[in-house]
């Protein structure tokens, strides 16, 4: 007759447990539903003592931590951080789902953002350790360009592009906290983040680099008299210098360095472009422009041009 009851109290233990991870993987488990699955075990006499009602299902979350399954607590709901199995996934697999992490912040729908997200989410539950942390360095260091995705805006963001390469001097009115705001300024970059893309522009009353969203300009007076003359030009650049040149390298005037690795991060503000350029090219393979991109892309033409012109010697 004991064994029998025995039989039942555990019976009944497993269907609770049941009961309790079917809520979790539903994402469902709020503390009251989770009380009502258990409440049966507390006696009339601890009813309403919610330390009681605790302890007891702090014994079940326990008793899942031996199986490998994590559950946390946040506010008042009860979360998987892990499931009984994991799946095995490659690297290829990680590295997608980073993708599509970092992609779907560029929804123009946020639902639909949330909604992947929230696909990640469990999917992360059937993750290995190991895969989530190889996940979580995947996203930490992600450098993807999405710029594709701003449709609405590519008139305007190749209109700013184009002003960036021919380094113009340009009268821009544009909305800050709903104010207009009239500024003549140097068109220095065009950059983005998940959400948006700006154009970075040198007002030279303050000497600041201001970053302006494209979507809130209203208007760009980019005449002809507002050309600068690319020979006194100057902006801030960013190159890698590599190999031997990286340790042989001495800093000029106006140059700051940062050791990455074997190679050497540079940062140059008061070279003109057209000088800086000419220099650079001479350290070859060695040195990789990082910033500004229209100035990175300005040098790969001038490599193809030399190396069209070596061709055809």
């Amino acid at each position: 007759m004991t064994y029998n009851n025995d039989n039942k109290k555990l019976n009944a233990g497993c269907i609770k447990i049941f009961q309790f991870l079917q809520l979790l993987y539903k994402d469902e488990a709020d503390y009251q539903r989770v009380v009502e699955i258990f409440k049966d075990e507390i006696s009339t006499k601890n009813a309403q003592n919610s330390n009681s009602i605790q302890v007891l299902i702090n014994k079940y979350v326990n008793a899942l931590k031996i199986f490998g399954i994590k559950i946390i607590k946040e506010k008042n709901k009860y979360k998987l951080q892990s499931s009984l199995y994991s799946m095995k996934l490659s690297t290829d697999d990680i590295k997608s789902m980073s993708i599509l992490l970092a992609s779907s912040q560029n929804f123009p729908d946020k639902k639909s953002g949330d909604t992947v997200k929230e696909f990640i989410d469990k999917i992360k539950l059937r993750m290995s350790n190991e895969d989530k942390n190889i996940l979580s360095t995947y996203i930490k260091n992600s450098d993807y360009d999405f710029s594709f995705y701003y449709s609405d805006l590519r008139e305007q963001i190749n209109k700013c592009i184009e002003l960036a390469e021919h380094n113009r001097i340009i009268n821009l009115v544009y909305l800050n906290k709903k104010k207009e705001i009239k500024l003549k300024c140097k068109v220095k970059d065009v950059i983005f983040d998940s959400r948006t893309a700006y154009l970075m522009v040198y007002d030279r009353l303050s000497r600041e680099n201001i970053k302006i969203a494209i979507p809130n300009i209203l208007s760009i007076d980019d005449s002809p008299a507002s050309t600068v003359n690319t020979t006194e030009s100057t902006t801030t650049v960013v190159f890698k210098l590599k190999g031997r040149l990286a340790k042989t390298y001495h800093l000029r005037p106006g140059e700051k360095s940062t050791p990455e690795g074997d190679n050497l991060i540079v940062v140059t503000r008061d070279e003109p472009i057209e000088s800086l350029l000419s220099r650079l090219i001479r350290y070859s393979t060695d040195c990789e422009i990082q910033s500004p991109k229209f100035l990175r892309d300005k040098m790969f033409t001038l490599i193809n041009d030399m190396l069209k012109n070596y061709d055809e010697e």
